[in-house]
């Protein structure tokens, strides 16, 4: 299935839909559920995925197949809701869709994926990273301990456990000669592989200079090449989702490293360069290169874009704003540094494309709203903007058209209303406000939850 947002608008609530499990899910699992995707999944993604797992069906008839008014009706949200939440379980590696036709009409199928295990999440830097940033270090470490437990306590100890064939007897010409009728069995299930299980992905971006890494931390800190290559994904996937460049790391790596066995502590890097973001939202930015003012123009953009531009493309989205807000005579607010770091998340919009988002609205509304840059950052998304250039070029269009139409064209002639931005920023306190209530109760159930589990 082709997994743009164009599938998504194709899906209505007569649609059919079809549960296939990949595997079983048990209390067990519903426990990682809540401690670990929870805060990741948010509460509608949360009831979708459980939804669909009580929605399997006990016999393979397609023909007998749900609508997707159905779960809509269950759920109690409408069809937007359903298909946000449902891309967040898709893109946490839960859920798998595809889409086929019959005589009946076109139809989902929802591939049911458990989750990870501990060890296995914990593993994995994009996972631990982003549940790091969403509960905080005192929950994350909770939950280390909690998980760590049951591994703990079967050190020092003597496994008696019995095989397979320690316990039962098979003939010995089935064990050589597999008998057809298991062959047959075995070749139904063959195209079924973990390989196609979905997994967190960190898109193609530009990759570090690993060289100069490796070279630069054996020089100043002696910390071994086998360790630093063992760490690798870690430290580059800090890089893509922090948007840290290779000089930085090499001083965090090397303040946080193990003074004992100069050997790299993956914990404390992590939270250093977390540290590092969260002040960044707030420095000063002396040390900021600015643009030459008298940069050449190069295209058909005015000298204030093609400054815009250059400063867009060489500084990370932390930096940028700290600069955008101190030139105003601001300061990053808490809320805005959240804002901030939940879009950096969303990789279809590159750290320069972010950079240009947060200058537009910056000129419109003296603070970040949530609401107004996921309206803007929709309508980039829909209308194909990859670049910085893009960006510019599409704000452009938007302030340019007919004001006696409400409508514009995308590079695809599909006819669509325009976004009157305007109109969301003027509701930019009330939707603070009621992002602040929402955040507060998710935070009490998340409390009532854990208590339960403890």
């Amino acid at each position: 299935m082709d997994r743009d947002n164009n599938s998504i608008v194709e899906i209505n609530p007569l649609t059919g839909y079809w549960c296939l499990p990949h595997g079983q899910i048990n209390d067990y699992d519903r426990h990682i559920l809540t401690d670990l995707y929870l805060p990741l999944l948010g509460t509608a993604a949360y009831s979708v995925y459980l939804l669909l797992w009580e929605k399997i069906p006990n016999k393979e008839v397609i023909t007998d197949r749900k609508k997707h008014s159905d779960l809509l009706s269950l759920l109690n949200i409408d069809l937007n809701k359903f298909n946000a939440a449902r891309v967040r379980a898709e893109a946490l590696g839960l859920i798998r869709t595809f889409t086929k036709q019959d005589d009946l009409g076109e139809y989902c199928v929802y591939q049911l994926f458990e989750p990870l295990t501990p060890k296995e999440f914990f593993k994995d830097d994009l996972m631990s990273i982003f549940l790091y940033e969403k509960i905080g270090q005192v929950n994350y470490s909770e939950l280390i301990s909690k998980y760590s437990r049951s591994e703990k306590i079967l050190e020092n100890s003597t496994e008696i456990t019995k095989d397979f064939l320690e316990v039962f007897q098979l003939n010995n010409d089935d064990l050589i000669n597999t008998p057809a009728e298991v062959k047959k069995g075995q070749n139904e299930f063959s195209g079924g592989s973990d390989e196609n299980k979905p997994k967190v992905d960190s898109k193609a971006m530009e990759q570090l200079d690993w060289e100069l890494i490796e070279d630069r931390i054996g020089q100043l800190y002696k910390i071994n090449p086998a360790d630093l290559l063992q760490n690798q994904e870690l430290i580059i996937n800090l890089h893509l989702f922090y948007g840290v460049n290779e000089i930085a790391l090499i001083d965090l790596i090397g303040k946080t490293a193990n003074i004992v066995d100069n050997k790299i502590d993956p914990v404390r890097l992590r939270k250093a360069v977390q540290d590092r973001f969260e002040k960044n939202a707030n420095i000063t930015v002396k040390e900021t290169v600015q643009p030459e003012t008298n940069a050449p123009v190069t295209n058909n953009l005015s000298r204030a874009d093609n400054l815009l531009l250059q400063q867009a493309k060489s500084m990370v989205p932390a930096d940028f704003l700290a600069a955008e807000k101190q030139k105003s005579g601001g300061f990053t607010g808490a809320a805005e540094s959240k804002a901030l770091r939940d879009m950096a998340m969303k990789t279809y919009l590159s750290p320069a494309v972010l950079n240009i988002l947060v200058d537009y609205i910056l000129q419109n509304s003296p603070t970040l709203s949530v609401a107004l840059m996921e309206t803007v950052a929709n309508d980039w998304q829909q209308n194909q903007v990859k670049t910085p250039e893009d960006a510019l070029k599409r704000l452009r269009d938007f302030q340019n058209r007919p004001r006696n139409t409400r409508r514009y064209n995308n590079r695809n002639k599909k006819v669509e209303k325009a976004t009157d931005w305007s109109k969301v920023k003027s509701n930019t306190q009330t939707d603070d406000k009621n992002a602040q209530v929402k955040r507060q109760e998710l935070q009490a159930r998340l409390r009532k939850m854990r208590n339960k589990d403890n």
